[in-house]
C-alpha cells in the first residue's frame, strides 16, 4: 500500500491501517520511505561532481551526466523509451529529483566505488532520511568541507 504523507486523508489511511496492524499484533513489519531524494542528497552529490570535474578538465554537468550517471548508474539512470510518434526507440538521462532517498544513497555509493576505481577519491558521507550528512570519518569531512570551498572559487567556469 502507497500512502501520500502529504496529504491528509492517506494520513487518516495510514493510522488506521498502523493501528489495525497493532491490534491484530503484527509481530514483523517493514515500512518503505520512498520519498524524493533530500535536497542534502542533492548538495552532497554535486560537490562530488564538482571535486570529479575539477579534477578530470570536464565541467561539472559532464560529470554528472556522463560520470555518475552513464557510467557509475548505468542501471538507475539509462531509460530507453519508445518515441510516440516515430516509434523510435531513444535512451534518456532519468533526473536524480526521480529517485528516492535509498536509490540516491545507492547512486552516490556507486559513483564513490566507480570513481575509486578510476584514480579519483570522493569523500565519504551518508544522508539519513531527514537530509542529515554523516561523515564516515575527519578526514572524509575534512576532505568535503575543503572542496566545497574550492570548488565554490570555479563557478563560473564548471
Amino acid at each position: 500500500m502507497n500512502y501520500d504523507l502529504r496529504d491528509k486523508n492517506d494520513r487518516k489511511r495510514f493510522l488506521r491501517y498502523a493501528n489495525a496492524l497493532m491490534r491484530n499484533e503484527k509481530t514483523n513489519v517493514k515500512l518503505i520511505d520512498e520519498s524524493n531524494r533530500t535536497l542534502n542528497q542533492n548538495s552532497y552529490l554535486h560537490i562530488l561532481c564538482r571535486i570529479l570535474a575539477v579534477e578530470t578538465g570536464v565541467t561539472e554537468k559532464y560529470a554528472k551526466d556522463v560520470y555518475f550517471k552513464q557510467l557509475a548508474n548505468p542501471n538507475i539512470f539509462l531509460q530507453e523509451i519508445e518515441d510516440p510518434i516515430t516509434h523510435n526507440k531513444a535512451v534518456y538521462l532519468k533526473s536524480t529529483s526521480e529517485l528516492t532517498v535509498t536509490e540516491m544513497n545507492k547512486a552516490i555509493n556507486y559513483f564513490r566505488f566507480w570513481a575509486e576505481s578510476n584514480g579519483y577519491y570522493l569523500p565519504d558521507a551518508s544522508t539519513d532520511i531527514d537530509g542529515t550528512i554523516t561523515f564516515a570519518s575527519e578526514k572524509d569531512e575534512e576532505a568535503f568541507h575543503k572542496a566545497e570551498i574550492e570548488t565554490s572559487k570555479f563557478d563560473s567556469y564548471l
